[in-house]
């Protein structure tokens, strides 16, 4: 059988937030373009254990293929499956993308997976342009279903997989297993040990440079050590509580084959790379005693790292390490469930400039305690104390299945039944809530741009910069963001 792997079209993805215009003030290409690595992963499981298909795979977002010529591309393939990925903000383009198959090839089995069906499972399984969905991680679900598809057996018997009808068994159940968010509400498929997967399947995205707007190559890799987060923050909807992690040596291997691959530097994307001191040495040790040099970079929590953890990594390579600080009031980061401290903060941070590791800080403004613009510009000011070298602020975005969405709900301020019907019938109109008893959405995009504005254009931080840059890829990711801060400037 043929069968097609596609990350669909964005060309009506969801904005996170909007201008008075609008339109979106930040797109996701402005950060860059990072590979889908769970459909790779899909792919890698089928060429290793489901023999004598022919797999393709189409990654529409990073080679720019809209819905036009993903009709000629579908026309050319002819597949009998379809695994479409997803988030719920993208649901528009894959329902046109699902739309599309159905047209020119009738008889594919059409299956969609990714985030959105664990978040929205029983929305999705009633989704008419899909024969299944598959809840949960789709490596061993997806090739079972294949595999079940070619001798005409029962899919509903395949862990994760569900049907429209197969599926409403749960509706008046309630699951619950403490390995997942408590808003998993059917039994999703599940990979205890990620260590036995294969590597992505890499070799389908060569011809694609995948890059980060703060990155210093046009060949970046992104890799998983790891799945899953334990840590309870009210803004997030990481469905994986229980953390599984891959070996070093496991992970350094795949490092191995992306080099030889040429890609030039690596992005670790899990939830949550440090998760404590000990795995981060781990790492670094295995580093070391192979005798590799390569710049590499993580998403991290301050509260998981130490002074020798920052040091060792640094001398194994690690150019940057992504903090998520979300804001800099004590009494906030409780109310968030953040775990840490600004004391804490500040001192990580102060550790990155001595051992010269790039930092980024992530804030959120609009946020439930920031009840006056002189509140959200004293979250502004504690991010301009820790001068880090890059910041990304954003204005605080209501997402089902957390506590602050639900809490949101509760007080009146959001129509929690709006994703439901949006699941069940998506519309290019909709748009994500946010938190607005104190500040009108006007005031905290008026206060965004007022951070990006004090954060990137000091004299100093511009100098700063370019004395930083050290590639003609790094030069041109600055120039751009210069581009568009100017524009911000402008508004």
């Amino acid at each position: 059988m043929k069968i097609l792997i596609l990350n669909p079209p964005a060309e009506n993805t969801i904005g996170e937030y909007q201008d008075e215009n609008g339109d979106s003030f930040l797109e996701a290409e402005d950060f860059g373009f990072f590979p889908p690595l769970g459909a790779l992963y899909v792919l890698a499981y089928l060429e290793k254990n489901a023999l004598g298909h022919e797999l393709f795979f189409r990654d529409c977002v990073a080679e720019r293929i809209s819905h036009t010529k993903l009709a000629d591309e579908i026309q050319k393939i002819q597949p009998d499956v379809v695994g479409i990925t997803s988030f719920t903000i993208s649901l528009v383009d894959v329902v046109m993308a699902a739309h599309t198959v159905r047209r020119l090839v009738p008889h594919a089995h059409l299956c969609l997976g990714g985030h959105h069906p664990i978040a929205f499972p029983l929305e999705a399984a009633q989704l008419a342009e899909f024969d299944s969905i598959i809840v949960g991680e789709g490596e061993i679900a997806f090739t079972q279903l294949v595999e079940t598809l070619k001798v005409g057996g029962d899919i509903t018997e395949i862990p994760g997989v569900y049907t429209r009808e197969s599926i409403r068994k749960w509706e008046n159940n309630r699951f619950q297993d403490r390995r997942f968010l408590g808003t998993v509400v059917v039994p999703p498929a599940y990979i205890e040990n990620i260590e036995d997967l294969p590597f992505p399947a890499r070799r389908h995205i060569q011809h694609i440079d995948y890059h980060s707007t703060v990155g210093i190559s046009g060949k970046l890799a992104t890799i998983i050590s790891s799945r899953g987060c334990p840590f309870k923050c009210t803004f997030c909807d990481v469905p994986f509580k229980r953390y599984r992690s891959r070996s070093p040596a496991n992970v350094l291997d795949e490092v191995e084959q992306c080099l030889d691959m040429g890609y030039q530097e690596f992005h670790f994307y899990d939830d949550l790379f440090n998760i404590n001191e000990k795995k981060v040495l781990a790492f670094c040790s295995e580093v070391e005693r192979r005798n590799l040099r390569f710049p590499w970079d993580f998403r991290g929590r301050v509260n998981s790292v130490t002074f020798e953890s920052l040091k060792r990594a640094k001398q194994s390579g690690c150019r940057m390490i992504s903090f998520g600080v979300e804001t800099g009031s004590d009494a906030g980061l409780a109310l968030l469930k953040k775990n840490t401290t600004t004391e804490q903060i500040s001192r990580v941070f102060r550790w990155c400039h001595e051992l010269k590791i790039v930092s980024i800080a992530d804030f959120i403004i609009g946020l439930p305690f920031e009840k006056t613009r002189s509140d959200v510009e004293k979250n502004i000011d504690f991010m301009l104390s820790l001068d880090p070298d890059y910041a990304q602020i954003s204005v605080l975005s209501l997402f089902p299945n957390t506590p602050l969405f639900q809490e949101a709900e509760s007080k009146g301020l959001i129509d929690g039944t709006r994703w439901h019907r949006f699941a069940l019938d998506p519309s290019p109109d909709f748009f994500i809530d946010h938190w607005l008893e104190h500040l009108s959405l006007a005031e905290q995009l008026e206060l965004q741009r007022l951070a990006y504005r004090r954060f990137y254009l000091r004299p100093g931080y511009i100098l700063k910069s370019i004395l930083k840059t050290r590639t003609l890829h790094e030069f041109r990711m600055k120039a751009r963001g210069a581009l568009q801060l100017i524009g911000i400037g402008g508004r």
